[in-house]
């Protein structure tokens, strides 16, 4: 439960609950800087809510399979959530981001900014 009780922890976790991210794209989907990131990530790795992958460069982060089973109120807890405004923000810079096939290598080369989510990716 320490492990979600941090609002940005609980955003990486409603987005890694739609599919799997690479560090990178969580740093642009949620304009939060890298440090900021790896930090919430090494949290929720620690407490076994996440798990990642390496793959070359990146590391890939999913929910644990294990820890819906094992915290069932998870998933209530973000159906909940995902009714907020800024949960719902994150969720349209996902959309944003997954409907243009954008990838880490966008993001890295400042192809990918979001500035809003009503506005086009540049």
């Amino acid at each position: 439960m320490k492990a979600l009780g941090d609002e940005h922890r609980l955003r990486i976790v409603q987005l890694l609950m739609n599919r799997e991210l690479c560090a990178c794209e969580l740093e642009g989907i949620l304009s939060m800087s890298q440090s900021n990131v790896s930090r919430h990530l090494t949290k929720l790795n620690e407490a076994q809510v996440t798990v990642f992958r390496k793959d070359a460069k990146y590391s890939y982060y999913r929910i644990r399979e294990e820890a819906l089973v094992e915290a069932p109120y998870l998933i209530t807890v973000m159906e909940t959530l995902v009714k907020e405004g800024i949960y719902q923000e994150d969720l349209k810079k996902l959309k944003k981001y997954t409907d243009h096939g954008l990838g880490c290598d966008d993001i890295k080369e400042n192809v990918l900014l979001f500035l809003n989510v009503n506005e086009e990716v540049i």
